[in-house]
């Protein structure tokens, strides 16, 4: 089935032009009203830390069949100064389907801490094959004691 997947995923990629999306960032920290101190320099992609939810809104998921599996990887995208962490995919598997978009939560792998990332999200059904692009983002890892629970 993996094999057969894969397959099916590559050949959509290949046979079907990206579809764009939208992802939708984590709230930054602060307090409503105030004011964030200014950044030194502009980051070229956002920052979520593992643990955080974002939600990915395309047209294929929109369009979705009610049968269709819907899966979202991560890629690393190395960037010069990032060094690889033994692997080039991650599947994100905390996701939530929702009506027009997918909420899916970074993954907690320690692996991960500054690494950019490419979103893809898959959408196969019985009928056809669908894939858009989230974008890139950026993980960080704020908590740099490593703690691996939750963060609420």
């Amino acid at each position: 089935m993996r094999r057969a997947l894969g397959l099916i995923a590559t050949a959509m990629v290949t046979m079907c032009p990206a579809l764009t999306a939208v992802a939708q960032l984590p709230a930054a920290d602060g307090v409503a009203g105030t004011a964030l101190p200014a950044k030194s320099e502009p980051k070229p992609y956002p920052d979520v830390t593992p643990g955080d939810n974002i939600m990915i809104a395309c047209d294929a998921v929109e369009k979705r069949a009610a049968d269709s599996d819907v899966r979202v990887v991560l890629t690393i995208s190395a960037m010069p100064g990032e060094s690889t962490p033994g692997y080039a995919k991650v599947l994100a598997t905390d996701e939530q389907l929702l009506k027009d978009a997918v909420r899916v939560r970074i993954p907690q792998l320690p692996s991960l801490e500054d690494h950019t990332v490419g979103l893809d999200v898959y959408v196969v059904g019985a009928a056809n094959d669908e894939h858009c692009d989230g974008g890139h983002m950026k993980i960080s890892w704020l908590d740099m004691g490593r703690n691996l629970l939750p963060r609420r």
